[in-house]
């Protein structure tokens, strides 16, 4: 093995046809290449090595693997890595299928024995486990994958807290951010030869390493670089070649959504944004991307040039299911007094993208009647953000238009736009978002000379009623289950200990109301105590006796009357049950015969007796 891989290296390095090269030849290679005049020393040894990897048996590629790795270490060949991943190319492409995992596990069993070199060293192993990776999900490599992953996660993590220990030095921070990006890029390799099945299951992997408290600098940088590995995973759903005809409840599981709902109303300006970016990439399967920005260009009303998704019944079911959490976490998401123009840009592009992938008349109300909450909000609110929401209501009102076709609704948010343009510019998207870092507040106090700038919600939905949709909902204020979050199975989790105690007090009066009207207690605990001291009463009058001795002592008659008299006593308790269901005494007979018609049963007929003699 180590005179093949010598004979490799140096037909990689050197030319063939150098004096120097054919020196080098050992005695072994010198008879081969007598052997087969026409074959070069290293294209001869390439050809072995292929074909012995190709008749290894699953025990045996552990053999294989090591002298490898360790001729890499002896002669210092992991940086530059040219050789190391022409060297793994080779043996992957000619590895068995069932037996490729274990050579990436060795590989990277052998990055962990150098987890305390430098990081340039291990950039380069990983680079070549990234080529290994790529080559085997392209046939099949099962359970290695999350195993990779795991592997890397582990690297990044160890990475990160390198870069946060005291008097490190800056050199070494640099060559850790170089390791860090490798990983990442090493996860986007991964995953462009998966199936989008697959590519979910790792977002939902690696959402579930996100560290829970974010109170140190490392685990900020943690969550960053893991947001930024899945948005690697998921930038290649919609390469060219995939297939865009996959529902969004395959897209977006529970186990997904959840967690990146959670995320997208987190304390942290960035992390909002990248998953903002995180829901882009899934989103768009139309390339509306660069087309959808927050503006209010006036023209034409069939000018627009976007691409609409067709109708499909599983993502209406989907939307007509998660819309209103959707945008109620893209409300929140705009309410933040910290956000930065990325996240208002972001978050509008995710709620226009979401109508334009369904386009169906429930979520453009919903998007109407969320723009309209920001409005509310902005009115009633000091806060100093107060003008890019209105113009970010502007720019959602003026793609609701456009997109609905509609003109009377057309007409109506001109008027209003124009108005602003003459008047209060600030409150439309191009000055505002240029002013948004002078935090510069509304001019005038709320009262009508602000209120004839707003959009009028009534006017609205008769425009879009006369166009055939259910606007109902934009007569209501805007809201949804306020003050919980959504966890990764679909339940509510509350965010605060007040609405926690809210929604403790909302489920007792719901649990009352129902009690009230529609349940009675049929079985209590006082029938239960009366049962109970019965059978202790019947209990006293045998006086402790052995049955067998009352059943000797006693005649046929007497046992006869005392089983009747126990046996008419069950029935009492029998009927009153059945009467608690029923609302009368209802023999076991009669209860019977109302579920079985016994007529109909031609010669197989059923007789219950009322009594049974014990």
């Amino acid at each position: 093995m180590r005179a093949l891989l010598f004979n490799i290296q140096e037909g990689f390095t050197n030319s063939i046809q150098s004096p120097s090269h054919k020196r080098s030849l050992s005695p072994w290679e010198g008879e081969n290449a007598e052997i087969n005049a026409d074959i070069e020393p290293d294209q001869l040894a390439q050809h072995v090595l292929q074909d012995l990897v190709s008749r290894a048996s699953y025990s045996h590629i552990k053999s294989l693997m090591l002298p490898l790795l360790y001729f890499m270490d002896n002669k210092n060949l992991w940086v530059p890595n040219n050789f190391p991943i022409h060297c793994m190319s080779l043996i992957m492409h000619s590895i068995q299928m069932q037996s490729a995992y274990l050579a990436i596990a060795q590989l990277l069993a052998h990055l962990d024995e150098h987890k305390d070199q430098s990081a340039r060293l291990r950039c380069s192993i990983v680079e070549v486990v990234s080529t290994a990776v790529s080559i085997a999900t392209t046939e099949c490599i099962g359970p290695t994958i999350l195993e990779v992953f795991g592997s890397l996660l582990k690297y990044l993590k160890l990475s990160i807290e390198t870069c946060n220990t005291p008097d490190v030095p800056v050199d070494t921070v640099k060559e850790e951010e170089v390791f860090q990006d490798a990983i990442v890029q090493s996860v986007g390799t991964f995953s462009d030869s998966l199936q989008t099945y697959q590519k979910i299951e790792i977002c939902t992997f690696l959402l579930g390493k996100l560290p829970t408290n974010m109170n140190t600098e490392q685990e900020c940088q943690y969550e960053r670089m893991l947001l930024q590995c899945i948005m690697k995973i998921t930038t290649s759903l919609n390469n060219k070649g995939n297939d865009k005809s996959i529902g969004l409840p395959t897209l977006f599981p529970l186990s997904l959504i959840g967690p990146l709902q959670r995320l997208s109303i987190s304390d942290s300006p960035k992390t909002r944004t990248m998953i903002q970016l995180i829901f882009h990439s899934i989103l768009d399967r139309r390339g509306n991307h660069d087309r959808v920005v927050p503006t209010v260009t006036l023209g034409e009303l069939h000018e627009e040039n976007i691409f609409i998704g067709p109708q499909k019944k599983q993502d209406m079911l989907f939307l007509k299911r998660q819309g209103p959490e959707i945008y109620f976490h893209l409300y929140e998401s705009l309410l933040r007094v910290d956000n930065d123009l990325d996240n208002y840009t972001c978050a509008y592009r995710t709620a226009v993208l979401w109508c334009l992938e369904v386009p169906v008349d429930e979520v453009l109300v919903e998007l109407i009647h969320m723009a309209f909450g920001l409005q509310d909000e902005a009115c009633s609110s000091s806060r100093g953000n107060v003008n890019i929401l209105h113009a970010i209501v502007a720019a959602f009102l003026v793609f609701a238009s456009r997109y609905s076709r509609n003109e009377a609704l057309y007409q109506h948010i001109n008027t209003v736009v124009r108005k602003r343009q003459n008047e209060k510019a600030q409150l439309l998207p191009t000055l505002a978002f240029s002013q948004l870092d002078k935090d510069s507040e509304m001019e005038g106090d709320p009262g009508e000379d602000v209120a004839s700038f707003m959009f009028d919600a009534s006017v609205v939905a008769e425009c879009l009623n006369q166009q055939g949709m259910n606007v109902d909902r934009l007569s209501d204020p805007y809201h949804y289950k306020k003050g919980s979050e959504t966890s990764t199975d679909g339940l509510a989790l509350p965010r605060t200990p007040e609405s926690v105690k809210s929604l403790r007090i909302s489920m007792v009066d719901a649990r009352v109301s129902d009690v009230q009207i529609h349940l009675q207690e049929e079985i209590t605990f006082d029938t239960l105590k009366q049962a109970l001291q019965h059978r202790q009463q019947q209990h006293a009058l045998v006086g402790g006796g052995s049955k067998e001795r009352l059943f000797s002592q006693e005649s046929y008659d007497e046992s006869v009357a005392r089983n009747t008299e126990k046996s008419s006593h069950i029935h009492a308790l029998k009927q009153q049950i059945f009467g608690s269901f029923k609302g009368g005494d209802v023999s076991p007979s009669e209860s019977m015969h109302s579920l079985i018609d016994l007529d109909n049963l031609n010669n197989l007929s059923i007789e219950l007796p009322d009594m049974y003699v014990y």
